[in-house]
């Protein structure tokens, strides 16, 4: 594929030869590489991806939600930097070669991401961050944006998936899971915790990993928001929960573990201030009372998901190992245990 990339480059608006290219061996969904353009004794750097359209079926329409977003962010004078793609000698964003499609953004220097919360300060910076985007996001049409990936977050759906799986899954699979499975029977109560509230509709980011936040490494400070593929309209809930799932536990959801798994109690309070603050009084009364109910309904989500890919023979998720989705709904019932406690 390396070789491939100088022709796709110079079909993009940038200025300068080819000098090298690497791959980047982050995420699991798109392939991404570093590409350095030489322009006298001048280099440049970029990010080019191919966009997976095995799970972003429409790669135009995902495109056309970061284009806008990042255009209505720059004239709101948003105080970060913007993930904005560069346009292809064809004034599009996406660059459709035989069937694949491509995209390319400026490399933004000097930053580092982190993959796993291990300080208050990191907590309260990325929450903050995260609240801040969609605070300033507050006025824009969020019904104007593609759906890119469909019931993402429609966790009823989610736990009727999960029930076909337990009739209709790999038999011995269903035996070994048997008690997880009860356990998630169990919360089944959890689906009615927002139901029927009335709730804005916003452009939610709906994946606040701490990595999806890029660092200054001398200061410190949050730089830029990115991961931007399911910006879509939705309840801001979601994005404060995936924060509650992966800033607080002291070990990632692959770990098995489970005595170790809980929240941290610091990490919840430094997040949640930090959202809170991001969003700069923009939350309504009622988001600010169903904030933990996100966190819960979030968890139990992922738990769902990752217990019906293990019954269904792990066709989503990519896995190590035979048990490792069980391992990882496992772990989720923990940390949501542990959430149940805490409020």
């Amino acid at each position: 594929m390396l070789e491939k990339l100088p022709t796709i480059l110079n079909k993009f608006q940038i200025k300068g030869q080819f000098f090298a290219a690497a791959p980047i061996e982050i995420g699991h969904i798109n392939a991404t590489y570093q590409v350095t353009l030489q322009n006298g004794q001048n280099k440049s750097l970029y990010v080019l991806q191919k966009i997976n359209t095995e799970i972003f079926k429409k790669p135009l329409e995902v495109m056309h939600n970061i284009a806008n977003i990042g255009h209505f962010l720059i004239k709101k004078s948003y105080p970060r930097k913007v993930l904005l793609p560069i346009e292809s000698f064809e004034e599009e964003y996406v660059l459709k070669i035989a069937d694949n499609y491509w995209r390319l953004y400026p490399f933004i220097q000097n930053t580092i991401t982190y993959n796993q919360v291990d300080t208050i300060e990191q907590a309260y910076a990325a929450a903050f961050a995260f609240g801040e985007y969609t605070n300033y996001l507050h006025d824009f049409d969020a019904t104007s944006l593609h759906v890119t990936i469909p019931n993402f977050h429609n966790t009823n759906l989610r736990y009727q998936q999960f029930l076909a799986a337990t009739k209709h899954g790999v038999g011995e699979r269903t035996k070994k899971a048997q008690e997880t499975i009860d356990k998630l029977f169990h919360y089944q109560y959890l689906l009615k915790l927002i139901e029927g509230a009335k709730l804005p509709l916003r452009v939610t980011h709906n994946d606040t990993k701490i990595n999806n936040i890029l660092f200054d490494k001398t200061s410190g400070a949050a730089v830029c928001v990115i991961d931007l593929d399911t910006l879509m309209p939705g309840t801001l809930l979601y994005d404060y929960g995936d924060m509650v799932r992966t800033f607080t536990p002291p070990l990632d959801e692959n770990s098995a573990d489970f005595e170790n798994i809980y929240i941290r109690k610091e990490m919840l309070h430094a997040l949640t201030a930090g959202y809170k603050d991001g969003m700069k009084g923009r939350l309504t009364a009622l988001e600010a009372e169903l904030l933990l109910d996100g966190g819960k309904l979030t968890i139990f989500e992922q738990a769902l998901r990752f217990l019906t890919d293990y019954l269904l023979g792990d066709v989503y998720y990519k896995v190590a190992n035979q048990e490792q989705n069980l391992t990882r709904a496992k772990n989720q019932v923990c940390l949501l245990e542990s959430l149940l406690t805490v409020s």
